[in-house]
């Protein structure tokens, strides 16, 4: 203990009070690196997705702002860019802005995230932690491909509005979910016992349609995965679980026939953002800009299936275990299987869903890494090896994405 006149500060205190203060520090670090790369988009490369998006934005009136949230369209990052263009900013800084503040705003969730999950963990680690989860990409290796993310993929996307502005409310959604999931297996199946309170049924509602206003990308693989994992409870309980099946259910109604208008516009619908139909073309897509669909697969997922590999079971038998892993090959499986057709075809836009679905099995292997690492679950040589492949893959992860940051900010091409 030290005293200083009449505070009385405990380590914990003290480390509580550091942690904050790196906190905002990392915070404001990663909004202005955001910021800088996404302006450079804007002003230096004109094939990027950003400068489409900001046009949508720029078109956007009462009118159609209305019409497009009521039919599901993934509109918030331009209704926000309107909005700080209204309060005074050009469009360029509006748009950098905007996708700086989605991209904090998810550094924000992973933080609460971390400290909720893990509250042993150094205050300190949560924000290097949270940094890491912001930054990390697809291990690079030139030899085998001369782009980082393209056909890779990863879980930290710069080009994208939309998925980048989605992050942060699938994330609390996410979370949401496992919390009431857990809550009803612990309390032995009873369904009124799941939901803390009605304004938490009603938080998870706004969340899931929230994410799906941002972009549908999130709830096309958490409703089947969700769905799975319900029939799975449904049987092993003898049907004791239909009751809280029905209430998760309501929860996803809004966004649900969201979806299915976004849906119906998209592919129904003519239009200039719109394709003119889909079809079922196994690996087509993927393997367009993948010399390897598996090799990609490693190299995205290399550090947490390593984590899901050293502590399997108790990984399969966690509810976020469960539903991240269903997630992802839910979102696996429409990348390879489905396809737009016409001009769009190679655009990936099936793929999306896969990318979400890689953010959420990256926080929760990082999440049961640090638990592992800081537990006394793994003792002797299975913790050395453990902590040295696990934190040797890791930094690859890490420093791959800065190095895709990097090429991104200082030249004129997406990779």
């Amino acid at each position: 203990m030290e005293e200083r006149g009449a505070v009385t500060l405990s380590a914990r205190e003290r480390q509580e009070r550091l942690g904050i203060a790196l906190t905002c520090m990392l915070g404001t670090l990663l909004f202005f690196m955001s910021f800088w790369l996404a302006y450079h988009q804007l002003t230096d490369l004109p094939s990027a997705d950003l400068q489409g998006h900001l046009r949508f934005a720029k078109e956007l009136t009462k009118v159609t702002v209305f019409r497009e949230l009521l039919t599901g369209d993934d509109r918030m990052w331009h209704l926000l860019v309107k909005v700080l263009h209204w309060l005074g900013m050009s469009w360029n800084y509006a748009g950098a802005g905007a996708t700086a503040a989605a991209i904090t705003a998810a550094y924000a969730v992973f933080c609460a995230l971390l400290r909720r999950e893990l509250p042993h963990l150094n205050r300190l680690a949560v924000p290097v932690g949270a940094l890491t989860l912001c930054l990390a990409g697809p291990i690079y290796m030139p030899w085998y491909s001369e782009t980082i993310y393209r056909g890779q993929d990863s879980p930290n996307i710069w080009h994208s509005p939309t998925q980048i502005m989605v992050r942060p409310f699938a994330l609390l959604a996410f979370y949401l979910t496992v919390r009431i999931y857990r809550r009803w297996r612990a309390a032995e199946g009873y369904p009124q016992r799941a939901y803390a309170s009605r304004g938490e049924a009603a938080l998870c509602t706004a969340l899931i349609t929230l994410s799906v206003w941002g972009k549908p990308c999130y709830f096309q693989v958490i409703v089947p995965a969700l769905g799975v994992l319900l029939l799975i409870d449904l049987v092993r309980s003898r049907g004791k679980s239909f009751l809280f099946a029905v209430k998760m259910a309501a929860a996803y109604v809004p966004g649900a026939l969201l979806t299915a208008m976004k849906f119906f516009e998209s592919f129904f619908v003519e239009s200039e953002t719109s394709g003119i139909g889909m079809e079922i073309a196994p690996f087509a897509v993927w393997s367009h800009n993948s010399n390897s669909i598996l090799i990609s697969v490693l190299l995205l997922l290399a550090f947490p299936l390593f984590v899901i590999l050293i502590d399997w079971k108790r990984f399969f038998r966690s509810v976020q275990g469960q539903l991240a892993l269903l997630t992802l090959a839910m979102g696996a499986a429409m990348k390879a299987l489905l396809a737009e057709i016409g001009s769009r075809r190679y655009h990936g836009n099936f793929g999306w869903g896969y990318i979400m679905a890689v953010v959420i099995v990256w926080f929760v292997t990082f999440c049961h890494f640090l638990d592992l690492m800081t537990g006394d679950r793994l003792t002797g040589r299975r913790y050395r090896v453990a902590a040295w492949v696990g934190w040797t893959l890791l930094a690859l992860h890490l420093l791959s994405g800065i190095v895709y940051y990097c090429i991104l900010a200082s030249t004129n091409t997406m990779c």
